[in-house]
């Protein structure tokens, strides 16, 4: 993943802050890594955990897409996925 040409404009290898931006790029990716790989074991896990975890990702989505601005429903979108449907 990476961060829009704009956000590093003024960065050297020097500035502390690209230090910072790459500490929470590498963040980013473990979370996210994280998060998908503990989503599919829980969907594995049993049928009431499969249940679980459906209806709570169900319920996120549900408030993304209320927010309605574009970074809310690209995870919206993003989260679907993991629903046994798309899936």
């Amino acid at each position: 993943m990476a961060l829009p040409a704009r956000a590093l404009d003024n960065l050297t290898p020097e500035d502390p802050a690209s230090t910072w931006v790459i500490g929470v790029e590498v963040d980013l990716a473990t979370a996210l890594a994280l998060a998908r790989a503990s989503t599919k074991a829980l969907l594995e896990l049993s049928p009431l955990a499969h249940r679980e975890i459906t209806a709570a990702l169900e319920h996120e989505i549900q408030i993304l897409e209320q927010q309605s601005d574009p970074l809310s429903l690209a995870a919206a979108n993003a989260v679907k996925q993991y629903l046994p449907e798309a899936a």
